[in-house]
């Protein structure tokens, strides 16, 4: 495969064409490199990527602190930092860093000694209600003069090649935008104003690093947002001012925080979505080699994108997070054995990781040898009853999985039954390969009880037998005609033209959007003002959800409850009254509860018993598989007491 090819960007050689990109991470409290992300990175060099990315790098904390991100502004910094340098080398990779002046406008981190400034008068994304103050032309030098600092210490911590961090909203791509830069000085107006920052700011760094010194950046050639740059309207001929500029390649993406699914795709986003940047910068006579990201993780994808000259280097962000080893699960061709990100973004609205509980935890989240091997039986084949139980067989111990369906999966099955949760289904069957693959006992149609149980014999009963679907009491619920969002997605139960969604949460939308895309007329019926109120939810994903209902053809009705259900029409009360809706089918999507006969049931029993996931609360994959992980960790100290 092309993706492991060796590859020369200037002085430096990649052993591949293949990148951990650039993340915000767990930094020290200074803004340094903390143990956790040096343990963190050490681990994807050690699963093969040729070039990681650390966060991007504060030049300066005169505005921000060290609060608002990683910085290299002093010596310890770049002590640390060299540290994690010469780890990484030990494992035959490189290391890029992001140097940037400020993040503002789009900083996340507000805190009381904190100036927030821009290129103009703009209004702070995360909080409207502050507006940033326009730098002036002193405080502008003034951050060149701090980068210039930042450069030195880059070059001395050992880093291979440092990028200049231009892109999706940041400040110097502020500088660079008609939206955000309105000023009437030297550094607003034309483009050839407009882009004098971000050329000081690279002359500042590459006086400090020398003529020959690896220089690349990163740059957005398109925001997709009304009034953002686009390809046409300066995207390109930008892209052809810095193709002229030396730089060993130019990594490119779409979006900004207005829509942060193009910069960071969900599940709801294709892959690849972002390739046509690179194309068509190819097109434009762009020679300058280029970086590109995007839910790129499917390998056959990947390999085509550099093997077709679309691209030179892939850069993984997500996907590393969940699977460290991709790169080397790819090249042994062992693809079955890759844990997919489920791009649900969840590591940016929680901090949790949710197919990889060692994310961060590299170190202090160890496997070691289990003192005593056990008989471990696990109830429920949903995701956590699934991981749980090929992690404890991988342990050694004797698992005995038992589903009381025909399939493994669960709920999940459901949730990966529209044909764009595409994330969602490669992961089950992940799953589903790992739990045979590890030599768990799996029993269908068998149904947990005490008796069955006590029968069994186990040292300890993991129960992950997930939740089931809420049902209301409305007259009519019992018809033949309505069906629960598991049997719509998961047993593809037929449905006529006419279809009515109970419930505007994430499982009606995306029922909702299933339908429509089988060229359905649907309508969703919400008791709340708005659809998507219940449920935390990643920004980005949010965004792309309410992209793709935004796009289709689907009737939302809001405030709205339902007051009966005929065979061939339903009975609703909302703001205008009464009403009644034609539909053929109603599909509940109503939300989930757990039951806990079983647990309770097996109080003062001689083994131990553990519950996990929908079991204890609906809720997401991730809470099943961290809470699977912890058992399997802690089996041995939690049953020797």
């Amino acid at each position: 495969m092309r993706l492991f090819d060796e590859v020369q960007f200037g002085s430096v050689t990649l052993k591949n064409r293949l990148a951990v990109a650039p993340m915000g991470t767990v930094k020290a409290d200074d803004g340094g490199v903390s143990p956790q992300q040096f343990h963190y990175l050490v681990e994807r060099a050690k699963g093969g990527f040729g070039l990681i990315y650390p966060a991007a790098l504060l030049t300066s904390n005169r505005y921000e602190g060290p609060y608002a991100g990683g910085s290299l502004t002093n010596v310890s910094h770049m002590m640390r930092l060299k540290e994690l340098v010469d780890e990484i080398h030990r494992y035959g990779a490189k290391v890029a860093v992001q140097l940037s002046p400020a993040f503002w406008r789009v900083q996340m981190a507000f805190t009381p000694d904190a100036t927030f400034v821009s290129a103009s008068d703009n209004t702070a994304f995360w909080n409207p209600a502050v507006t940033c103050k326009a730098l002036t032309v002193e405080e502008i030098h003034g951050l060149l003069d701090d980068t210039r600092n930042s450069a030195m210490l880059a070059k001395l911590a050992g880093v291979d090649i440092i990028e200049i961090h231009a892109y999706g909203g940041y400040l110097l791509d502020q500088f660079l935008s008609k939206m955000w830069n309105r000023r009437t000085d030297e550094y607003g107006g034309c483009l050839e104003n407009r882009m004098r920052f971000l050329m000081e700011f690279i002359q500042a760094v590459r006086e400090m690093v020398g003529p020959d010194f690896p220089l690349s950046i990163k740059y957005t050639p398109e925001h997709g947002v009304p009034g953002g740059r686009t390809l046409d309207d300066e995207g390109i001929e930008i892209a052809k001012i810095l193709d002229k500029m030396g730089f060993v390649f130019m990594h490119v993406d779409r979006g900004c925080y207005e829509v942060w699914n193009n910069a960071i795709p969900s599940e709801y986003d294709p892959a690849g979505g972002q390739l046509y940047l690179s194309e068509r910068l190819r097109a434009e006579g762009i020679q300058t080699p280029l970086m590109v990201q995007g839910k790129l993780n499917n390998p056959l994808l990947a390999e085509e994108v550099v093997s077709s000259g679309t691209a030179d280097m892939i850069a993984l962000g997500h996907q590393s997070l969940a699977d460290p080893y991709w790169p080397k699960k790819v090249k042994s061709g062992r693809f079955q054995d890759i844990n997919y990100c489920l791009a649900c973004n969840e590591c940016i609205s929680t901090g949790i990781y949710a197919v990889n509980p060692r994310n961060y935890h590299e170190k202090d989240y160890t496997l070691g040898t289990p003192k005593k091997l056990r008989k471990l039986l696990v109830v429920g084949g949903g995701p956590g009853g699934m991981y749980t139980a090929a992690l404890a067989a991988k342990q050694g111990h004797d698992v005995t999985l038992w589903e009381k369906g025909i399939r493994l999966g669960g709920l999940a099955n459901a949730a990966a039954g529209p044909d764009f949760k595409i994330d969602m289904k490669r992961y089950i069957d992940h799953l589903i390969a790992d739990v045979y693959q590890s030599g768990v006992k799996v029993q269908f149609l068998r149904e947990a009880t005490p008796e069955s149980i006590d029968a069994f014999e186990p040292d300890a009963v993991v129960i992950a037998a997930g939740a089931e679907a809420a049902v209301p009491p409305i007259p009519g619920i019992d018809g033949e005609n309505v069906l629960t969002a598991e049997q719509l997605l998961a047993q593809r139960a037929p449905v006529g033209k006419n279809v009515v969604v109970l419930g505007g949460g994430v499982v009606g939308c995306e029922a909702a959007l299933h339908l429509d895309r089988l060229d359905k007329h649907v309508t969703v019926v919400e008791m709340l003002e708005k659809i998507l109120m219940i449920g935390e939810m990643a920004a980005n994903s949010r965004i792309g959800l309410n992209t793709a209902l935004a796009q289709s053809a689907i009737e939302m009705r809001t405030s709205t409850k339902v007051t009966e259900i005929l065979p061939d029409r339903i009975k609703v009360e909302g703001p205008d009254g009464q009403a009644e809706i034609l539909c053929d089918n109603v599909i509940l999507a109503i939300g989930y509860r757990s039951k806990h006969e079983l647990s309770n049931a097996l109080k003062n029993k001689p083994y131990h018993v553990f519950t996990i996931g929908d079991y204890n609360k609906p809720g997401k994959v991730a809470a099943a598989v961290h809470e699977g992980f912890h058992v399997v960790r802690l089996l041995d100290d939690i049953l020797e007491g």
